[in-house]
């Protein structure tokens, strides 16, 4: 049937409406992008929200809006926003990659690690996600394969110095000294400068669980360079593990001295002085961490613990739900709930929460016990 003449125009009226409506869309996310390259986070979250608003479909406003709060430290906001595009195009590499970034951040390995497989399965040769496939096979034990990737990598190119330090870790975990000395020392080479080098054996030492040669090489770092960026806080990581409390938070003190925004460095101190019973000294570092990391789960967590200690329980109870719903694989966040729910007189959720822990905390032995049967 041929169309009147009147249906063509008002089709016609339809597509030059739609046309005019896509004109202001393009240049509002245009004006985003610039503003996210530029750095002007507020102005970039507002523009891609404006186009997700007129355009809740628009790929590109997801993909950019999660950059901004990857980059803000919106952990959780990132995440939410990154699965929505997923659900979008679950296979877009780059969502991919940046969902799995969002939770390395975060330390949360276990969780990025599908994120990646993912990325590799598309595309083998994306090394930066082979390279982090590695990163989160090594902290989940799975040691051999990620000694496999790295291997790999490092052919491609022998002077990668952050393949080469994690494939130094790796033989660490597998005891194998003369491989770990060779890439290491390959490491060192490759890097820009020798606090470089120096601050890198440092890491890979402390990754290892060698504290002392650990230790050792972060204060050479100091000696060739005093100021070299974040070796105060890796020694006050390495002293808290060996629960040299006193050493710990000199070194965390000196890190804020240097960098007055260090989140992980108020974090570490307010979780030292929680361990140590001093819970109201402990408040406004974790308040001072969560203002500059608001979706760290672990912020959230040992400012629950403050909370509860402080008779305040029904704060704890939101703080640690919160907390859950940014990492809910861990058991001792729903260990903490069940407490606050018993003391917020909430019986029935209490033991809701100690039986997700108690899940949770099978779930570990059970995964510890393949890990230690596969050595």
């Amino acid at each position: 049937m041929i169309p009147s003449p009147r249906a063509t125009y008002g089709a016609l009226l339809i597509a030059l409406s739609l046309a005019v409506q896509a004109v202001p869309l393009e240049r509002t996310f245009q004006q985003a992008v610039a503003a996210l390259a530029s750095g002007n986070y507020a102005a970039a979250e507002r523009g891609f929200l404006q186009v997700l608003q007129a355009s809740p479909d628009h790929i590109g406003a997801l993909g950019n809006l999660g950059v901004v709060y990857a980059r803000t430290n919106q952990y959780g906001k990132a995440a939410d926003i990154y699965t929505r595009a997923l659900r979008l195009s679950p296979d877009d590499k780059g969502v991919l990659l940046n969902l799995g970034l969002v939770y390395v951040k975060q330390e949360m390995y276990a969780r990025a690690l599908p994120y990646f497989e993912r990325v590799v399965s598309i595309d083998p040769s994306q090394a930066q996600a082979r390279e982090l496939l590695a990163t989160c096979q090594l902290h989940a034990g799975q040691v051999d394969s990620a000694v496999n990737i790295l291997e790999s990598l490092r052919g491609a190119d022998p002077r990668n110095s952050g393949v080469l330090f994690l494939l130094g870790i790796a033989y660490l975990k597998r005891h194998e000294t003369q491989k770990s000395e060779q890439v290491l020392a390959e490491m060192i080479s490759a890097a820009a400068s020798r606090a470089q080098a120096s601050f890198l054996l440092g890491k890979a030492y402390a990754d290892a669980g060698r504290s002392d040669e650990a230790i050792a090489s972060f204060r050479k770092t100091l000696e060739l360079n005093p100021a070299y960026p974040r070796t105060h806080v890796e020694l006050g990581k390495v002293y808290t593990g060996l629960r040299r409390s006193a050493e710990a938070r000199s070194h965390f003190q000196l890190a804020l001295a240097q960098d007055p925004r260090d989140a992980e460095a108020y974090y570490f101190i307010g979780g030292l002085l929680i361990e140590e019973r001093h819970f109201l000294e402990a408040l406004p570092y974790l308040e001072k961490a969560r203002e500059l990391q608001p979706d760290s789960w672990s912020i959230l967590y040992y400012l629950a613990r403050a909370n509860l200690r402080l008779k305040n329980p029904a704060e704890a109870v939101g703080l640690l739900r919160q907390s859950a719903k940014i990492n809910p694989d861990e058991a001792a966040i729903y260990y903490q709930l069940g407490h606050a729910l018993r003391a917020a007189g909430q019986s029935t959720e209490a033991r809701q929460a100690f039986e997700r822990a108690s899940q949770l905390n099978s779930g570990k032995l059970e995964e510890e016990i393949r890990v230690l049967e596969k050595r």
